[in-house]
C-alpha cells in the first residue's frame, strides 16, 4: 500500500491527469490514471504540483522589522544600512524569532520551503546568530533552513570584525559571507574576499558573498571572488549575490569578465524586486534598472539564480515570500520575455 496518492495533477511540463504515488518519503512513481490503495489519497482536481520553491538570497533576521525604529526615507541602500544600525542595539532576541517564525509561516503558504538566509555578525554578542540558529532548530521539519554568516558593517571595517564571523561559524552557522563594497577602501574590499575566501577554504564552508551591490562600475569584487575561487580550489562552491554594478560597467570589460566568472564555477544570484528598487536612486534621467545581466551570464554558462532578498525590512517596504512574485519581476526587468 502507498503512503500517498496524488490524482489528476497538472505537471509544470504541461502534462495533466497525473498520478503521483509517494512510498517511504520518496516519489515512487509518476503515471497517467494511476489506481492503487494508499493511507493517504488527495484530489489535485487539475491543479499544478511542482517541486517546493528555494529562496537562495534573504536576510530573515530584519525580517517584518519595517518602521523600525524609523522608515527609510531615501530608499537607499547606505539607508537601509544605517537604519538597521539603529536597529540594532534595540533587538531582543524573542522578538527577532518571533517575527522569523511568522516569515517562515508566510513561506510555507507560498511554497517555499528551502531558504538561504544571511545574519550579520557585526554585533559582539551575536544575538541575530543565535536567534536564527533556534528559528533553524524549531523550522527544520518543514523548512530546509541554511545560514550565511555576514559582516554587514564590513569584516575589516567594523571592530572584531572577522573574529566575530569565526566565531558564528564555530556556533553552527553554515556559509561564509561578505560585503567588499562597504569596506573602507577598494583595495580593503578586495583583501576581505581573499581573507574570507581563505577562511572559507580551511574551514570547508561554502562562500555567498554581496558583490558590488552599487551602481558604480569600478566597483569590481565579483573579478576577485572569481579569481580567488580558482585560487583555492573552490569551484562550484562560491556566489556572487547581487552583482548589479555589472549593469553600468562597460561592455568590453563585461566582455573579459563573464567567461572569468564562468571559468572559476562561481554561481551569481540576482535579487530582482530589491535591485530595481534600491539602484538608480542617484540617477535622474536616465534610470537604471539596476540588476545584473542575467540573460548575459546565462549564455556564458555561469549557474544565475533569482532571490528575494528582503520582505518588509530597512532596505524594502513590500514582499510576501511570494517566489513567483520575484520572477515575474526579474522576467521583466532583465527583459527576458
Amino acid at each position: 500500500m502507498l503512503d500517498l496518492l496524488i490524482t489528476r495533477a497538472t505537471l509544470p511540463d504541461g502534462r495533466t491527469g497525473m498520478s503521483i504515488a509517494v512510498q517511504d518519503g520518496r516519489i515512487a512513481e509518476v503515471t497517467e490514471g494511476l489506481a492503487a490503495p494508499a493511507r493517504e489519497t488527495i484530489d489535485a482536481n487539475g491543479m499544478l504540483v511542482a517541486p517546493h520553491f528555494v529562496d537562495p538570497h534573504f536576510h530573515m533576521d530584519a525580517t517584518l522589522s519595517y518602521g523600525l525604529p524609523r522608515v527609510n526615507q531615501s530608499g537607499t541602500l547606505l539607508e537601509g544600512i544605517a537604519l538597521w544600525g539603529e536597529l540594532k542595539p534595540l533587538l531582543k532576541a524573542e522578538a527577532l524569532i518571533e517575527r522569523a517564525l511568522a516569515y517562515c509561516d508566510w513561506a510555507v503558504a507560498r511554497g517555499l520551503l528551502a531558504i538561504r538566509t544571511h545574519v550579520d555578525t557585526s554585533d559582539p554578542s551575536l544575538l541575530a546568530v543565535d536567534a536564527l540558529l533556534e528559528v533553524k532548530r524549531q523550522v527544520a521539519p518543514y523548512i530546509d533552513l541554511q545560514l550565511v554568516a555576514f559582516p554587514q558593517d564590513g569584516v575589516l571595517r567594523s571592530a572584531g570584525g572577522v573574529d566575530n564571523l569565526k566565531r558564528a561559524l564555530d556556533k553552527g552557522v553554515d556559509v561564509v559571507g561578505g560585503i567588499p563594497h562597504f569596506e573602507r577602501t577598494m583595495a580593503d574590499g578586495a583583501a576581505s574576499v581573499k581573507l574570507l575566501m581563505e577562511i572559507a577554504a580551511a574551514s570547508g564552508k561554502l562562500v555567498d558573498m554581496h558583490c558590488d551591490e552599487s551602481d558604480d562600475p569600478l566597483s569590481r569584487h565579483i573579478e576577485t571572488l572569481a579569481f580567488e575561487s580558482q585560487r583555492l580550489g573552490l569551484q562550484g562552491r562560491v556566489t556572487g549575490s547581487h552583482c548589479t554594478s555589472m549593469h553600468s560597467m562597460d561592455n568590453y570589460y563585461v566582455s573579459k569578465l563573464l567567461p572569468l566568472i564562468a571559468e572559476s564555477g562561481v554561481s551569481v544570484i540576482a535579487n530582482p524586486l530589491i535591485n530595481i528598487t534600491l539602484q538608480g536612486r542617484h540617477d535622474t534621467y536616465p534610470r537604471r534598472r539596476g540588476m545584473t545581466r542575467v540573460p548575459e551570464l546565462m549564455a556564458a554558462g555561469v549557474n544565475v539564480a533569482f532571490g528575494h532578498d528582503c520582505v518588509m525590512d530597512p532596505w524594502y517596504g513590500m514582499g510576501s515570500g511570494d517566489m513567483l512574485e520575484v520572477a515575474h519581476m526579474g522576467l521583466h526587468v532583465a527583459q527576458m520575455t
